[in-house]
């Protein structure tokens, strides 16, 4: 599974359900896991004050720490203990990654990144429908992420990198298996920087032209 040893997750996929709900069920997850392993959990935000509107979230926060990408990193060690990340970017799930090392995480979807692949590449469990198996990611999709992951050291800046991505892509473009929103979550789950999302994701978008 990566760095982390569990993760859950709760998609933006029911326009009918309650932010508040969402992060209920994500701050239930998340404290079974600080209880279970004796811990500290921290909540990643995007931006501080984000939490203020939400009952969950504050009481999740005063209980543990908080902090986001901006915040200084030396109040919060890497691998502590478990995280809870909401709404995050491709930024601020790379720096959730990084606190989680060895943990575990749950994660909000929001509406600037998304997570299905994300999900789907670590065995996610769906807290809206916890008893589900976790889906998995397509074979010929997961073999073109493995490919893209072997590329990928220099995040797809430079020019062999970019050509070898952009070759990938395209193969799964010709046979209408290209799913932009799996591979970059993917991507993002299997450690790869938020610079190499971004610029994997302009090379994706570049092909839909």
């Amino acid at each position: 599974m990566g760095n982390v040893d569990r993760a859950a997750w709760v998609p933006d996929d029911d326009p009918e359900r309650d932010w508040e709900l969402a992060s209920e069920l994500a701050v239930a997850w998340t404290q079974r896991e600080c209880d279970e392993q004796g811990a500290t959990g921290v909540l990643v935000l995007n931006a501080f004050g984000v939490e203020d509107h939400s009952p969950a979230l504050r009481r999740f926060r005063a209980r543990h720490s908080c902090t986001t990408p901006r915040a200084d990193r030396s109040r919060v060690g890497r691998g502590i203990g478990p995280v809870l990340a909401y709404a995050p970017t491709e930024k601020t799930l790379d720096f959730a990654m990084s606190l989680a090392r060895g943990s575990s995480i749950a994660v909000v979807e929001g509406t600037q990144f998304p997570l299905r692949g994300w999900a789907q590449q670590l065995g996610a469990v769906d807290l809206t429908r916890p008893d589900d198996e976790p889906a998995q990611i397509p074979p010929r999709l997961a073999e073109a992420i493995d490919r893209l992951d072997f590329y990928g050291n220099n995040g797809f800046g430079d020019r062999f990198g970019k050509q070898q991505a952009q070759n990938i892509l395209r193969d799964l473009c010709d046979v209408g298996a290209l799913d932009g929103d799996i591979i970059l979550g993917a991507m993002a789950a299997r450690g790869a920087s938020d610079r190499s999302v971004r610029n994997l994701a302009k090379l994706i978008e570049a092909l839909r032209r």
